[in-house]
């Protein structure tokens, strides 16, 4: 017996990221429906196998990345001399005339996804809500096979019930296999919502962000990593401090793991964030996500990534790997003598540590200091040269899950063999824009639009 209980479900087969020198390109799907992201923006293409024969309509509108910055931070040089001095933590503020606080936090997620990746983060979103859906659903039924497998299962392993009432018996039996039924074909369909991630690196794009990897593996492994949450101007005569600004920071962790929303099967490096999102860097770029409902996607090249050496006045204990500069007072006064007036009034390290700054038009600002500075600038050199390694754009995916041929540098002649040419036609009767492959001309088929006989034509000459 066959049951169909959900007739409606998305099937949404895989997602396709492709970084090479030209950029990311995306496309989720396979022959016979495949969605191309793009710098035109999002396309669907309906192919039919064998016989060279597509049809593409647009999805979405343009959008327009060629104004888009491309800016790097540059690692710092370790030279403690030039770093302005930090206290430790803010201290209670109950005085109102002291500077104001800063808060470092990042905007909200529905502002700080790129322009160019939108598409791409509707595609996730999409495959999220479905799924959101389809466990909800699937939960409450695998209560109802709970249930009811209890009452068929009291019945049936027993004796009288089952031959007194058997009308009652029967319907019992019935109950627990619909809702049997039930929960496996949700489980099923479950299955088909799954976005299984298959990313492809260029050779050129693969060493570099096997690099940064490990580089940030590395970072990770800091005696002490904090968020920074805060920071605000010191007044250095009432709080008796030489130092310029006090930041109030959290620690935090940075490992190798994976996100749900992406699954891809190697771990990428993620950022704990006690202020706002957690971040995870796939290649081509960032997933910044808030909650499991509230994420963004931001493209490595509109990240502005800056990096300090600062010289921090550490009330704390100091981690193992860093290294001690100089000693202050906890109270001083203007020219650093320890301030009399102020009873315990101890010496207290002066610590050497690395700031790092990430921060994008679109909102993102988030910024963590660590204990050991040299790890930080050997991360940075990495993300700038991962960076540098591709162009910014989005470039369109071939159909049918080919990949999309590279395109030449300006000026360098074209390869005819590696150039794909296509067929743009309209149909006559109800205007459907058509693309067939270049074999596919002369041959005739349907437009998808109306039904009207066609023949693609030749390539003009």
């Amino acid at each position: 017996m066959s049951w169909r209980f959900r007739q409606s479900f998305k099937i949404l087969p895989g997602l396709k990221l492709n970084l090479s020198k030209t950029g990311l390109s995306a496309s989720v799907g396979g022959a016979p429906f495949t969605l191309n992201l793009g710098p035109r923006g999002l396309y669907g293409t309906a192919s039919i196998p064998g016989a060279g024969v597509s049809f593409r309509h647009r999805l979405s509108g343009e959008s327009d990345t060629s104004l888009r910055p491309r800016s790097h931070g540059l690692p710092t040089s370790i030279k403690p001399d030039e770093f302005p001095d930090l206290p430790s933590n803010i201290p209670p503020a109950s005085d109102s005339s002291l500077p104001p606080l800063q808060e470092i936090r990042s905007a909200s997620t529905e502002l700080l996804t790129s322009e160019s990746l939108s598409e791409l983060k509707s595609l996730v979103e999409t495959a999220r809500q479905e799924r959101d859906k389809i466990n909800s659903e699937l939960s409450e039924a695998k209560r109802e096979e709970v249930r009811t497998s209890e009452r068929f299962k009291s019945w049936n392993d027993g004796f009288l019930l089952k031959i007194l009432f058997k009308n009652a018996f029967g319907v019992r039996k019935g109950q627990a296999e619909i809702a049997f039924a039930r929960a496996r074909e949700l489980e099923e369909q479950l299955g088909l919502t799954t976005i299984s991630t298959q990313v492809e690196l260029a050779k050129e794009q693969a060493d570099p962000f096997f690099r940064l990897r490990d580089d940030f593996t590395a970072l990770s492994e800091c005696g002490a990593i904090w968020d920074i949450e805060a920071e605000r101007a010191t007044d250095k005569f009432r709080e008796r401090t030489v130092a310029g600004t006090s930041v109030n920071r959290k620690r935090v962790r940075f490992a190798l793991e994976s996100c749900e929303l992406i699954q891809w099967e190697q771990a990428v490096p993620y950022l704990q964030n006690a202020n706002g999102g957690e971040i995870f860097l796939y290649p081509g770029f960032i997933l910044y996500r808030a909650s499991r409902t509230a994420f963004s996607v931001i493209d490595f090249h509109d990240i502005k990534l800056a990096t300090a050496a600062v010289k921090f006045h550490e009330a704390e204990p100091v981690p193992s790997d860093a290294r001690i500069v100089g000693q202050t007072w906890a109270k001083t006064n203007k020219d650093g003598s320890p301030d009399r007036r102020f009873a315990g009034n101890s010496q207290i390290p002066i610590a050497l540590y690395g700031e790092l700054t990430l921060k994008s038009d679109t909102g993102l600002w988030e910024s963590y200091m660590f204990s050991n500075p040299e790890r930080l600038e050997r991360f940075v050199k990495a993300w700038n040269a991962f960076v540098a390694c591709f162009d910014h754009r989005i470039s369109l995916v071939v159909s049918q899950g080919e990949a999309a041929p590279s395109e030449p540098e300006p000026g360098s002649p074209r390869n005819p063999q590696l150039v794909r040419t296509d067929i743009h036609f309209e149909c006559e009767k109800c205007g459907q824009p058509i693309e067939v492959n270049a074999e596919a001309a002369g041959q005739e088929f349907r437009c998808p639009g109306c039904g009207e006989k066609l023949v693609a034509p030749e390539i003009p000459v």
